[in-house]
């Protein structure tokens, strides 16, 4: 267990010194916008598909 939690926090502090390293502020935006595009797109498609396996029970 000591080790999983010590392989997440080294996993967040690489991710954290990467954004940190990124100067420029377009591909932050960039970053984040993709981001909240990929959840979106998720969320919107697991919608849909419970949508459509409802349509198939009915």
């Amino acid at each position: 267990m000591k080790e999983a939690i010590n392989e997440v926090k080294s996993e967040v502090k690489a991710k954290l010194l990467f954004w940190n390293n990124i100067k420029s502020k377009k591909i932050k935006v960039a970053l984040v916008l993709g981001f909240i595009v990929l959840v979106t797109l998720k969320i919107f498609t697991t919608v849909l598909t419970f949508d459509w396996l409802k349509g198939l029970f009915t």
